[in-house]
């Protein structure tokens, strides 16, 4: 049961996060500063907004952390399958929850 909790706990810190960074009214300003100085149409101006995109990119270093710090076993026992199988698994999840959300 805690390894579920555990894994759980993780997709609600990148789903978080990638809210965060990607919608919140807090960081709209940051966000809109960034997008002024890159080149019209750039990936990253694009990656800002969509949080599919970006939460790959936080679930990677998520799903690191994770495999380095908990002693719930793993199922291959290598970082270099268990981290990537986890971060696209935690993305994929994050994605489904955007679309619960109100408006979305």
């Amino acid at each position: 049961m805690t390894e579920l909790i555990e894994i759980v706990v993780v997709l609600f810190v990148v789903a978080r996060a990638t809210r965060l960074v990607t919608a919140d009214e807090i960081t709209r300003r940051p966000r809109e500063a960034i997008v002024r100085r890159l080149p019209e149409g750039s990936p990253c101006a694009y990656l800002l907004f969509c949080r599919w995109c970006l939460s790959v990119w936080i679930a990677a270093p998520a799903a690191a952390a994770w495999w380095h710090l908990s002693d719930v076993p793993r199922w291959s026992g290598y970082w270099w399958v268990d981290v990537p199988t986890v971060a696209l698994a935690l993305s994929y999840a994050t994605g489904l929850l955007v679309r619960a959300e109100p408006g979305e």
